[in-house]
């Protein structure tokens, strides 16, 4: 068997060990996980759908048929649906097979109208969330896996220095988020999300929407990126000086953020939980009088979707496990001023954590201008 349909045959195991009778899963990642494709669909209903016992299907629009017949899991049944009949009674038929009152887990990421449309089918089942079975089985990466993680995270990384002496005054977000997605396609890559581009006052908002704003000496820069490789995405975080800061203050506020990211990796690993990892860095960065300033989790798990479990946060107790993949990337910012976030993805080993990404400068790195 090859992976894929050793996957299929570990949920199905999941499932009648948790005393689930079935699991439907959308076009998401979870869907990729297990079997190597996944479709959108958008409005359109697409499922993967997979009994406790017996032989998973694939129930998908009738022009997709014949890619759900060509997956890397060899999936022998594979039922199309045409607009004009719908794909309800087909799901009445192989759902309805597991029982009047199953016990069904559903995608956490399906569409609430066809998740609306099961219940109403099937009045009497009980409908939970998929992610705590598929967490379980996707945390802990294997070798393969990580070694796709290290493709992307290395490949970002050369993205991010390429790019790097590119930046020239009068660029705008926009034109340098461009250059990124070149540089990722030039490498036979694509984008695992959005390039996140910020100049100036911009950085000191962490989810900023890449914009227009122009590129001037003096800004502090932040450059978060990713892109992937078989499937698997890599996500750095960078904090630049264009030209010498024009912000006292920014060199220092760099040194504490690298502490603090230090600080984490330091700490982690197998069998400390993601909530004291999370304290080591925000501990530190409370303790300089910018706690207040950090504004979001340290850091968030990554493989095939850029975030999934496990979150790097307060109240995160499940400890860690060896191949387990994770961002690092505290972050400090100062409103109307700058910000300074440093993130590497790390992955735990038998006695700590190994950095995917290149290490971050230890000082503030300050770009010449350019023209």
């Amino acid at each position: 068997m090859n992976s894929y349909e050793v996957r299929l045959v570990r949920v199905q195991s999941e499932l009648a060990i948790d005393g689930v009778d079935g699991m439907i899963l959308a076009g998401t990642d979870q869907m990729r996980y297990l079997t190597g494709w996944q479709e959108c669909g958008h409005e359109r209903f697409v499922g993967l759908l997979i009994p406790a016992v017996g032989d998973p299907a694939f129930l998908v629009p009738a022009m997709n048929v014949a890619q759900a017949r060509e997956t890397p899991a060899g999936m022998e049944s594979v039922i199309g649906w045409d607009d004009a009949t719908g794909w309800r009674e087909a799901a009445r038929t192989i759902v309805g097979a597991w029982g009047s009152a199953a016990r069904i887990l559903v995608d956490d990421e399906m569409r609430s109208g066809h998740l609306l449309a099961l219940q109403e089918m099937f009045p009497e089942t009980r409908f939970r969330a998929a992610s705590g079975l598929m967490r379980r089985l996707r945390e802990i990466k294997d070798a393969a896996e990580l070694e796709a993680m290290r493709r992307a995270a290395q490949m970002i990384d050369e993205v991010f220095e390429a790019v790097a002496i590119q930046l020239y005054t009068g660029a705008t977000e926009l034109e340098v988020a461009e250059m990124v997605v070149g540089e990722i396609r030039v490498r036979g890559s694509r984008p695992s999300f959005s390039p996140l581009i910020c100049f100036g006052p911009n950085s000191a908002l962490p989810h900023h929407h890449t914009g227009d704003r122009r590129l001037a000496p003096g800004d502090v820069v932040i450059i978060d990126i990713g892109c992937v490789a078989d499937g698997y995405a890599s996500d750095i975080t960078r904090t630049v000086g264009y030209c010498e800061p024009s912000d006292p203050d920014a060199r220092a506020l760099y040194d504490l953020v690298f502490r603090a990211h230090h600080a984490a990796r330091d700490l982690a690993r197998p069998e400390v939980t993601p909530e004291a990892v999370d304290a080591a860095a925000r501990n530190l960065i409370a303790a300089a009088g910018y706690g207040e300033r950090f504004l979001h989790r340290t850091g968030h798990g990554i493989g095939l979707s850029v975030h999934e479990p496990p979150d790097i946060v307060k109240g995160g107790t499940a400890p860690l496990k060896p191949g387990t993949c994770f961002s690092i990337e505290p972050g400090v910012y100062l409103p109307g001023r700058f910000g300074v976030r440093i993130e590497n993805i790390v992955t735990v080993t038998c006695d700590g954590v190994a950095s995917l990404n290149a290490e971050p400068d230890p000082e503030l790195r300050v770009l010449p201008a350019r023209t």
